[in-house]
């Protein structure tokens, strides 16, 4: 079925539950089964997941993760699993570890769309995590339930954009010109909704009740119900950038009504449940995440213990991401996911303001900014496009040099002669660090961090941080295309 042709829900289910996510929709079916089964045994269980090792690995990896872990021993077997945890974790376990997988599999995805998808997938995993707190004095099934409920919520746009293609581009573009109604938009290109997609993916695939209720009629206000809409919501609320902090102290005041308890704790909850989903992440393998995901704990912060998130150094990130980049450098890693731990790397490791990957396009003729993590991401990425033709300026000294600059100042005698007017206008003043991104020797752009937003003077220490984790993403890059 070629992409233009596919119009309406049914089409779309059929594709994505045929094309696109086989795989989850196979488990999903087998385990929804199963619980339907009085027949079924744990055993019967652990016996189907051995035939998927990489599901095998996944598992015995989060159950021994802070937040499954029920005693100081190590699980090694799916077996031990299987009686540790129970059906119903052991069902969310599979479910997240197939949707991570299924959602990511794609590299040919553009980068717009694969930061959406990125974006949505953390808020979906959020959104999972914050609907297990609001329901935490209800029984284990209830929770487990409401958690891959919120999970999947988002599945038919979620399936959507990890197509990739035309379509996909196509739509993300009008989205991000329109001032309109983007429900509108989507109708008319798909010819359907991403919520009758994925009610209709719920329904074919034989989901729990709880989740086809919360997408067929969400206007339903169970306990449990409010719980998923509830948590989706937060977990929007806290990835959209235009969020204001009373927009989340509206939010917490909802949610404290619903908790039944005063705001102050349901604040401390919802910090705790987000560093929680950080790490979890972290052992599910989607560390592609961790930025949008650190981006949904900072609003729940203080301003000063904000600030503190964004810009302060941090030794431990640093070692964490430092060893996962070496781990990548001896596979075939996705770029993508190398050039995001490098990012996060050097932002919330080294303690940076603002980070930018910036890569040559096919004319060599500008540097466009790829990646970039700072306060306000989506300006950051509109202004920084850096022209190479005409004046020779320190991006061009910088990719032919391959040298690694600390730039101090606008002043710096050293290099005042390579900061033109366009430099400075979006550098730092105060000073900014540049290196190239090298691929077998061959410059493909540039790195670039500095401390606009805080101010803070740049260190020696800091320097040699950011200089190691340029290092080891140049060595991640070289392996891959050498095909080690």
């Amino acid at each position: 079925m070629a992409i233009q042709s596919t119009r309406g829900t049914d089409a779309w289910i059929e594709r994505i539950s045929v094309q696109e996510m086989p795989a989850l929709c196979a488990t999903v079916r087998m385990l929804e089964k199963m619980a339907q089964d009085d027949n079924m045994s744990l055993a019967d269980l652990g016996k189907s997941i051995l035939h998927d090792n990489g599901l095998t690995t996944r598992i015995l990896r989060v159950a021994n993760s802070v937040t499954y872990s029920r005693g100081s021993n190590q699980v090694t077997t799916i077996s031990r699993a299987v009686v540790l945890l129970g059906f119903n974790a052991l069902k969310q376990i599979c479910i997240t570890a197939k949707l991570v997988d299924s959602l990511l599999k794609s590299h040919d995805i553009s980068q717009p769309v694969y930061e959406r998808l990125l974006r949505l997938i953390a808020q979906s995993f959020h959104a999972a995590m914050l609907a297990r707190m609001i329901l935490a004095d209800y029984d284990e099934a209830t929770r487990e339930e409401a958690y891959i409920a919120a999970l999947l919520h988002n599945l038919g746009e979620s399936a959507f954009w990890s197509m990739g293609g035309p379509i996909t581009e196509q739509l993300d573009q009008k989205l991000r010109q329109t001032q309109g109604d983007s429900n509108e938009i989507i109708r008319e290109m798909l010819g359907t909704s991403f919520m009758k997609i994925s009610a209709g993916l719920a329904s074919s695939w034989n989901m729990g009740s709880m989740l086809q209720l919360s997408l067929k009629d969400p206007e339903r206000r169970t306990p449990e119900l409010q719980a998923i809409a509830e948590a989706n919501t937060f977990s929007a609320l806290l990835q959209n950038p235009k969020t204001t902090p009373v927009q989340i102290e509206q939010e917490l005041t909802v949610l404290s009504k619903l908790m039944k308890l005063d705001v102050k704790e349901v604040k401390q909850r919802a910090k705790n449940c987000a560093e929680e989903t950080i790490n979890l992440a972290y052992t599910y393998g989607a560390l592609m995440l961790s930025p949008y995901l650190d981006a949904s704990l900072a609003p729940l912060l203080t301003t000063e213990k904000a600030v503190m998130l964004v810009n302060q150094p941090d030794d431990t990130i640093q070692l964490k991401i430092l060893r996962e980049l070496t781990a990548l450098a001896h596979e075939k890693a996705d770029i993508n996911l190398i050039m995001q731990k490098s990012l996060h790397g050097i932002y919330a490791g080294v303690g940076m303001d603002r980070v930018l990957v910036l890569l040559l396009n096919r004319e060599k003729t500008q540097l466009q900014p790829r990646f970039a993590l700072s306060l306000d991401e989506g300006q950051l990425k509109e202004v920084f496009v850096v022209d190479l033709t005409g004046v020779r300026s320190i991006f061009n000294h910088c990719l032919q040099s391959q040298e690694t600059l600390w730039v101090k100042s606008h002043t710096d005698p050293h290099w005042n002669h390579l900061l033109s007017a366009a430099t400075k206008a979006i550098s730092c003043a105060r000073g900014f660090f540049l290196s190239p991104i090298e691929i077998d020797k061959q410059s493909i752009g540039l790195f670039y961090a500095d401390r606009a937003a805080s101010g803070r003077t740049l260190e020696n220490e800091d320097f040699f941080n950011f200089i190691h984790f340029v290092q080891q993403t140049n060595l991640c890059l070289t392996n891959i295309m050498r095909g080690k």
